[in-house]
């Protein structure tokens, strides 16, 4: 039986974090790790996301990753995520992952209309 994984790409951009991305392939899905927020403080992820955030559940919001806040110094950048390529209607936290799910987080400025890039699948 094959373990139950998904996989975990963020993108800060070049101006806010060095590296501008970070991808970690194969984390596993399991009784710790069922939904995209659990994926963002999934043991072993290195380096380390430090995730912040607001609310909890459905409400759950993220404000910061690896230090990189959410419209930091008013600059109009928030966090957003996909998975598989489109944006879930639901909080991270009330995703339910499922084997092979390919998660993004990207860092975007409110005028793009929080749309997202389509990243390509990690594999």
């Amino acid at each position: 039986m094959t373990k139950a994984t998904a996989n975990q790409f963020v993108d800060w951009g070049s101006e806010f974090h060095t590296p501008p991305w970070q991808a970690n392939d194969a984390i596993g899905i399991n009784p710790g790790v069922t939904t995209a927020f659990d994926l963002l403080t999934a043991a072993g992820v290195s380096p380390a996301l430090t995730p912040q955030w607001q609310g909890s559940g459905a409400g759950l919001f993220i404000t910061g990753l690896g230090g990189v806040e959410a419209n930091q110094g008013g600059n109009g950048y928030w966090w957003v995520y996909l998975v598989n390529g489109k944006m879930p209607d639901v909080s991270c936290a009330a995703y339910a992952l499922q084997p092979g799910d390919s998660v993004v987080w990207d860092y975007k400025h409110y005028s793009s209309g929080m749309k997202q890039a389509v990243h390509p699948p990690l594999v």
